[in-house]
């Protein structure tokens, strides 16, 4: 028990922020509205994924959740995944982390220290996302839950050396699912 917070609520150390995870019983007992908007940014900006979803309730474990809407997404059509892709931000945009990111985008660039760039890095990031953008149509996708900012740069990096389009989208849908997993597993408790 950590300041009378049982295994339910988590204390994390970076701005005190304490968060509720829902149990298997909790998000099968939620209505539908309100469980459309707890999970609606699992895939970011994605509402009809969580719709599906909610329609495959109840659910056996977290799993079960996991596997529902990973399975949901893995059977879009490329253009659907493209858009996806699409309604991520970019990382370490300065007028998007304090203004227009969904909570759960906020956060995990903020954990990463994205929030707290100096000037010169915010322009490298700037930098960065338009390079990549030109590059492959797309934005930058990286997956920077328990990630920092040197960690997302070197993948930049790494990523804009790449000269093929499809196998940015594939790295990119990848990306994205690993995404979602993670907000899955932020959510949901065992």
């Amino acid at each position: 028990m950590i300041f009378g917070y049982v295994k339910e609520k988590k204390l994390l150390i970076i701005g005190i922020k304490i968060t509720h995870n829902m149990n298997i019983t909790e998000i099968n007992s939620l209505p539908k509205e309100i469980f459309i908007n707890k999970f609606k940014n699992i895939f970011e900006k994605t509402t009809f994924i969580t719709e599906k979803a909610e329609n495959q309730r109840p659910y056996r474990n977290k799993i079960h959740v996991i596997n529902i809407f990973i399975s949901i997404f893995d059977l879009l059509d490329i253009e659907k995944k493209i858009k996806i892709i699409c309604s991520h931000p970019d990382l370490g945009d300065k007028i998007k982390i304090y203004q227009g990111l969904t909570k759960l985008s906020q956060d995990e660039q903020s954990q990463a220290g994205l929030a707290d760039c100096t000037e010169k890095e915010f322009k490298l990031f700037n930098e960065l996302n338009a390079a990549f953008r030109l590059k492959f149509n797309i934005p930058f996708i990286f997956a920077v839950k328990g990630k920092y900012k040197n960690d997302i740069i070197k993948e930049f990096n790494l990523r804009l050396s790449n000269s093929h389009v499809d196998s940015e989208i594939n790295i990119s849908i990848e990306q994205v699912k690993k995404i979602a997993l993670l907000r899955l597993e932020e959510i949901i408790d065992d």
